[in-house]
């Protein structure tokens, strides 16, 4: 319906800018929308990559005391003159 002041084109107009700055805030929202799940995705592909290094350090962390415990076992007097020699060469490099 128009006026008699002509303000029906000019509401027309105005629609179709809100038409149009709906459309572009869609879009926008959408552009975040994927930006944030590709962000969570790559924070969760992190996250796993860092448990599998954490497991792995564990691992040979456990293997690693294994062996020690074994050669301990298996030569204490060794292992007590390697014990001592390594306390007094930190002492001496200490006291300085």
């Amino acid at each position: 319906m128009n006026n008699r002041n002509g303000t029906g084109s000019m509401d027309q107009s105005q629609d179709k800018i809100g038409e149009k700055l709906d459309e572009r805030i869609d879009s926008i929202k959408e552009q975040v929308k994927g930006l944030v799940d590709r962000g969570e995705q790559r924070a969760a592909a992190i996250k796993n990559r860092a448990i599998e290094v954490k497991d792995e350090a564990f691992s040979k962390g456990n293997a690693v005391l294994d062996q020690v415990t074994g050669y301990i076992k298996s030569n204490p007097l060794k292992a007590v003159g390697i014990a001592f020699g390594a306390g007094y060469i930190g002492m001496r490099l200490f006291r300085r």
